[in-house]
């Protein structure tokens, strides 16, 4: 632990505290100098202390407050990795194992569809693309 800390990460800092408590902490996060991010289901507390917030549901993330204004929500997805790097520099190339989504799998056909329009050797397997 730092003596004079610039962050403070807080997972549920609510639980198992009275309401006394809870207000000691909102006013000790409110008088801190540095950036704060907190994890919490109790809506009360976290309208208190922040002025931001992140909120992500069923992968979508939504920023209100600080006068922010978001135009369009993005879907938050996790991406593999294309190509791998060993200690000794070797390249590989990583095979995903997941299964597309409807989207990808769209996108997939149209590319397809694209490169047979210009003339070029195309494959069905699933293994090549």
């Amino acid at each position: 632990m730092w003596l004079n800390p610039h962050l403070l990460v807080m997972d549920e800092p609510t639980n198992y505290l009275d309401r006394d408590s809870l207000g000691a902490l909102s006013l000790a996060i409110k008088d801190f100098g540095g950036g704060v991010v907190i994890i919490s289901h109790n809506r009360e507390f976290t309208e208190t202390v922040c002025g931001e917030k992140w909120s992500v549901d069923a992968g979508q993330l939504t920023v209100t407050g600080n006068n922010y204004t978001q135009k369009n929500t993005e879907k938050i997805v996790m991406k593999e990795a294309e190509t791998k790097i060993d200690a000794f520099g070797n390249v590989e190339k990583v095979k995903s194992k997941r299964k597309l989504s409807r989207k990808e799998l769209k996108d997939k056909q149209k590319l397809r569809a694209a490169a047979r329009k210009r003339g070029e050797e195309v494959s069905d397997t699933e293994d090549e693309a």
